[in-house]
């Protein structure tokens, strides 16, 4: 086995980590959107239909609720664990 073979190997399966932690996170955050997008649509039907709702789950399980889902579900999507190379920025001073 040469020198650095085994270091390849090795980050061969924290690329492949990397993937799959991407790929669940934007699982997540999508079915968190459709959940509440559901909720929202919920809430907003129970409205139009005068539903008796009480209070404290009108603020807790209505839109509030809602925007957080969908805010959460939103920041799980775009989150990045390194840049990407065309973002980093570079030490070098152009001359």
């Amino acid at each position: 086995m040469a020198r650095g073979e085994g270091f390849q190997a090795s980050r061969r399966g924290v690329n492949r980590d990397r993937r799959r932690w991407a790929r669940y996170r934007r699982a997540v955050g999508s079915l968190l959107i459709m959940v509440g997008l559901a909720v929202a649509t919920a809430h907003l039907i129970a409205h139009f239909a005068n539903m008796r709702v009480v209070g404290a789950l009108d603020l807790l399980i209505g839109f509030p609720m809602a925007a957080t889902l969908v805010l959460v579900g939103l920041l799980l999507i775009g989150l990045q664990s390194t840049l990407p190379r065309s973002s980093r920025r570079h030490d070098r001073q152009v001359m």
